[in-house]
Order: C-alpha cells, then sequence, then structure tokens
C-alpha cells in the first residue's frame, strides 16, 4: 500500500480531486492493513455496544473477513456508539464514544487513505494526531517565537467542547473542499457522524453535532475542521506577501517577505504580526503588543463562531503579557524571563528567553498517580505482584520524565515533588533492618543485575530505593534536555522522508519496554528471575524473534526455554530465547502434520531451520 498512500500524497499536493476513492478503501490490502493496525492499539480491546473486540475476529478466515468488510460499506449503517465518561484530576468530565469492534474497522480503512491527502493538504504549524508531530514540536515552535521573533503576548483561545459541537454539514463541505469528491464516501462518513449514542445509563440520544472522542477518525476529522483556521492566520500574516513596497526601506540583507511585512508595518500598514501554534483544539498565537493582541482575539473569536459555527469559552480565552505572567500549554507554563542583553542590531534593552515549567495542574495529577501506585505496592499480596507493581510504578516514572523533561525547570518542579513521594513511600513499605545486607524491605542500598536499558540511567542516582530487592526509580533524577523542532524533510508519504524515518527510530521503543514491565508472566512457575531475564532477552535481541530474524509483538511473542523448565527449573538469561508463537509450537511438534503445517506457515530458510533443530534437540525431540 506504500506506493498507493505515496501517490494519493502527491496527487494532493497538486490540488488534484478523488473521485474514487471507495474503491481503494475496499481494496484487500488497505482492509487486511486495517485489521493489522487496529490491533495493536490498545483501544481494539474495548468492547463496544456489541461486546465485541478484535479477539473475536480472529477465527474469521481472510475471505469472511474482507466479505463482511465490503458488505458494510455497500450498504453502511453505523451501530451504536458506547459512551463512557472520563473523570479528568481537576474534575471535568470528558466524554468517550467506543465504536463497534467493525465500526472500528471501516473507520480505519478510512484513516488510511483519507490521512496522505489531508496532510498534504494541513498547515505546518499544527501538530497535534499528525503523524510524526508531536507536543515536543509544538513546545519548541512555542518556545522560538518568544527567543527568536521576539513575541511576547500570546492570545490563548479556547472553544467549548470542541469535540462536541463540530459542526457536522460544515465538515463535510471542508472535506469536498480539500478534494475529497467521492459522494459515496462522503455519505458514509454522514452516516458515521450521525451514529446514534448509547449512555452509560443505557437511553440512546441521537448525534446532531461533533466527532465522539475515541473515534479512530475523529482526530483527522478535528484536524480537518481547524484546517481552515490554521490557514486563514496563517495569510494575515505569515504566508502575507506584500504587492506593493519600497525597496529602499531593505537596508541589509535580502528582501524576503518576512523583512517587507515587517517594514512596511512600521510605515503604518495595518498588519498585525501573529504566529499560530496548535495541537488539536489547544492552540497559542503569539503577537508583539497588547493592542494587536486585543484585535487578534476579537478577530478570531469572531472568525470561528461565524466560520466554523463553534463557541469559544470568554472564561478561558485570554490574554498573556509573557514577560509578567505565565501562560499554560500541553501541560506546561511558558514565561518571558529576563536573560542578558539583547544583540540584534538596532534593538537595546533586556534579552528575554521563554522559562517553561511542569504545570501546576500536571504536578498535581503526577501526585495523585503517583500516590495510588504507592498503595497498590503496600498492598500487593504477594511478592511477584508486589514486583508487577513496582514495574508499573516504574514504567509511569519514566513516562513522566520522557514527557516532561524538555521543560526548562523541570528539574525543580519534579524535586520539589520528590521529598512527597519518598515520604509516602517510607511510611507505607516495610522497613528494611538496620545494617542488613540481604532484605526485602525499604532500603538505599541494592544491587539490579538486569538489562533494562530504562533503568541504567537511574541506577547512578543517590535517591534511587529498593524493596524486594528491585529498584524503585525517584522521580527527582531528571535533567532537561531543549525540545526539538520538527524535521521538515521527515514524511511518512514520500520515500525520502521515510528514510530519515527509519533512520531515527529505535528498534525498540519505550512502549515496548513499558508494556513488558507492566504486563510479566504471571503462574506458578514464573519467577522474578524470569521475567527480568525475558526483558533483557528483548532488549538483546532487538525484540526480534530468534529465529527467523522477525519483530515480535511484545503482546503476542513466547519466551522459550532451551534446556525445559521441567527438568532443569533454570531461568538464568542464557536458558530463554523469545521467539514467535509459530516457531514454539514447531520446536515441541511431534506429529508429522503439525510439523508439516507450520513449516508451510513459516517458509523458513536452511539456516533457520538448522537454528529450529539445534532448538529441538534441546527439548528431546528429532530433526526436521
Amino acid at each position: 500500500m506504500t506506493q498507493t498512500f505515496d501517490n494519493l500524497y502527491e496527487r494532493a499536493t497538486q490540488n488534484q480531486n478523488f473521485n474514487n476513492l471507495t474503491d481503494i478503501i475496499t481494496s484487500t490490502n488497505n482492509i487486511l492493513l486495517a485489521y493489522r493496525e487496529l490491533k495493536t492499539k490498545l483501544g481494539s480491546k474495548l468492547p463496544g455496544c456489541d461486546g465485541m473486540t478484535i479477539k473475536d475476529l480472529e477465527g474469521l478466515s481472510n475471505d469472511e473477513f474482507l466479505y463482511e468488510v465490503r458488505k458494510r460499506f455497500n450498504h453502511y449503517r453505523p451501530r451504536k456508539v458506547k459512551r463512557k465518561v472520563k473523570h479528568k484530576p481537576n474534575g471535568d468530565k470528558r466524554p468517550i464514544g467506543i465504536p463497534s469492534i467493525w465500526d472500528r474497522i471501516v473507520q480505519q480503512c478510512i484513516l488510511q487513505i483519507l490521512e496522505p491527502i489531508c496532510e498534504a493538504k494541513f498547515y505546518s504549524r499544527s501538530y497535534g494526531f499528525r503523524p510524526n508531530r508531536s507536543t515536543e514540536h509544538a513546545l519548541a515552535e512555542a518556545i522560538s517565537k518568544i527567543n527568536q521573533n521576539n513575541m511576547y503576548y500570546a492570545v490563548k483561545i479556547d472553544i467549548k467542547d470542541f469535540f462536541d459541537n463540530i459542526n457536522h454539514s460544515k465538515l463535510i463541505k471542508q472535506l469536498w473542499s480539500l478534494g475529497i469528491r467521492d459522494k459515496k464516501l462522503l455519505a458514509i462518513l454522514k452516516e458515521m457522524l450521525k451514529a446514534p449514542i448509547q449512555l452509560e445509563n443505557g437511553k440512546t440520544t441521537k448525534s446532531v453535532s461533533g466527532t465522539p472522542q475515541g473515534g479512530i477518525l475523529s482526530p483527522l476529522l478535528a484536524n480537518v475542521c481547524l484546517n481552515e483556521f490554521d490557514w486563514w492566520v496563517a495569510t494575515q500574516w505569515e504566508i502575507f506577501k506584500p504587492k506593493q513596497w519600497n525597496p529602499k526601506i531593505i537596508e541589509n540583507g535580502p528582501s524576503t517577505h518576512a523583512k517587507v511585512r515587517y517594514a512596511i508595518t512600521q510605515q503604518g500598514a495595518k498588519l498585525k504580526p501573529m504566529f499560530l501554534v496548535r495541537y488539536a483544539d489547544d492552540f497559542v498565537i503569539f503577537t508583539n503588543n497588547k493592542e494587536n493582541a486585543y484585535k487578534i482575539l476579537t478577530a478570531c473569536q469572531d472568525w470561528i463562531q461565524t466560520r466554523l459555527s463553534l463557541e469559544t469559552s470568554p472564561e478561558k480565552s485570554k490574554i498573556v503579557n509573557l514577560k509578567k505572567n505565565s501562560i499554560e500549554f500541553l501541560s506546561f507554563t511558558i514565561k518571558a524571563i529576563k536573560k542578558g542583553k539583547s544583540k540584534k542590531r538596532g534593538q537595546s534593552g533586556n534579552k528575554y528567553v521563554a522559562e517553561t515549567h511542569v504545570s501546576p495542574k500536571a504536578i498535581a495529577q503526577i501526585k495523585t498517580s503517583l500516590h495510588k501506585q504507592i498503595k497498590r505496592i503496600q498492598k500487593s499480596p504477594n511478592s511477584q505482584k508486589c514486583i508487577q507493581e513496582i514495574g508499573k510504578y516504574n514504567s509511569m516514572v519514566i513516562a513522566i520524565h520522557n514527557y516532561y523533561k524538555i521543560a526548562t525547570q523541570v528539574n525543580a518542579d519534579l524535586n520539589a515533588l520528590a521529598m512527597d513521594i519518598e515520604r509516602r513511600q517510607y511510611n507505607r513499605f516495610p522497613k528494611a533492618p538496620p545494617n542488613a545486607e540481604k532484605t526485602n524491605g525499604f532500603t538505599k542500598h541494592g544491587n539490579y543485575g538486569g538489562n533494562d536499558r530504562g533503568y541504567n540511567p537511574y541506577l547512578q542516582s543517590k535517591m534511587i530505593r529498593y524493596l524486594m530487592k528491585y529498584p524503585i526509580l525517584p522521580i527527582g533524577y531528571v535533567q532537561t534536555r531543549n525540545p526539538m523542532r520538527k524535521n521538515k524533510a521527515i514524511n511518512k508519504y514520500t520515500a525520502q522522508g521515510r528514510k530519515l524515518i527509519h533512520k531515527s527510530l529505535p528498534d525498540i521503543t519505550e512502549s515496548e519496554l513499558r508494556y513488558l514491565r507492566e504486563n510479566p508472566i504471571i503462574n506458578e512457575r514464573a519467577t522474578i528471575e524470569y521475567n527480568d531475564n525475558r526483558i533483557s532477552k528483548y532488549v538483546a535481541q532487538k525484540g526480534k524473534c530468534a529465529v527467523t530474524g522477525v519483530k515480535l509483538d511484545v503482546t503476542n511473542m513466547h519466551c522459550h526455554h532451551k534446556n525445559p523448565w521441567i527438568l532443569t527449573k533454570d531461568d538464568s538469561y542464557d536458558n530463554l530465547t523469545l521467539i514467535l508463537p509459530e516457531v514454539h509450537k514447531l520446536i515441541h511438534a511431534t506429529n508429522k502434520n503439525t510439523i508439516n503445517k507450520y513449516m508451510a506457515m513459516l517458509q523458513l530458510t536452511t539456516s533457520q531451520v538448522t537454528k529450529v533443530n539445534k532448538l529441538r534437540k534441546l527439548v528431546g525431540n528429532d530433526k526436521i
């Protein structure tokens, strides 16, 4: 499908229209890809109103699965969307919609085709729910407006219940304007948007506006809705091209559009410098003075209401002088502080740079979540469960650090929290006896012998603690780094852009390690040593099958004892290997038909067969 996606992206950049997208959406390769993509998402395991999950589809043959999907496209009638209310730490409620599993398959099929078209049309300053873009890129962009463009006024606009109030008719028109002219597809999207909603009390209500949060297509459609606003803001300054100007006003350097804009502004033009940075419905517009900020706020509120039929919140929409106050953006606070003198020609006075903190709301949320996990560790019924809960706690700490370490003051923010967290641990965990060399109690002394690479940076910290001889990572041990802006050359839908993506991708992601930490094998045979060495092996094998070299799925891989556990009770690192489930079955198979079945399925090379035979010999089976 890569070539198909590239072609769609290329055609979209040329402003071509698309009239036959349904044929591509219902193609065999696209449908099977949708299944594989959905299978890897955690949401696929959540049941909708029909009670089905991705597991219920595993028994279908390819032909049966393809028939069921295509049948729904021919006569699409969405099933009820199951609504759940998620309670946020600040007390607010966020409704989450869970479509049926078949509707999620349909949405994934559509998403894969619409995304490359929309990506070619989206503005570069939006970062939410887009491939190869992140909160780090958005924060870096916001900081650059302060540090490089000297924009010290921020306009923050809040749209009331954005996802629930998107106008369906307007959204369909926006898709049409992007070149999506397949009337059958647009009719399906209309039906999808109008899907009935089953409330938590069992009652059913109609959907007249909005896209349910939790739906696979909702993030893309939300970006389509606000893309028009992105481009309107850009035309007011960033991409505005003056038709008339006096060349003499540019004294130094080439007369770029940016220099011309600033120059004619100084001559009395009504242009207002303004830079938008958006992540989903959370966005900030930066400008240079208070007067412009008020004009921008009024104009944006009016435009959003008039053109998008969306209502803004007067209480939450505001103007902030960043030299005096901070603004919250993506769970960070941003403020301009004095640092040295300005070195730019023609400018004098103090230089201001961006200072970022973890927001107070985020600190409160982190504190609450860690307190709850500490309580779970304390109430663990046995050592195995205790180790599992410690692993979850450590994953939470690593995730917090990975997200917030791009804040300039993250060390000070989390260190202020660290004392409370350690006090909570000391009060709730069993204490180690004084001067005890070997103890399962809470202690400063320990020696972690595992190879979990996520733990390695913390082992040198004096703040690290041990329980059950297992490390508890310190929340206060974190170092800041500068957020990086997005590399414009990285693109999922061009050959050159993909090379850069693959070059930067690690063999093993933090999310994979997090899953292994939080989901150890728990049975009468599994030991702490086994689960720790299981993680170490995954790192050593770079997440690939030891026999085939195929990338392993952390949710469905097998950890094989080379010398049978039943004989050796050996969970050591050298006695373990990670393999595909089919390879594992082949190693232990003795029935000829079973062997032939998996040999035909795996299509092993000569060298791979040799590896299998070595493992079969160790378990006492004959060569294949």
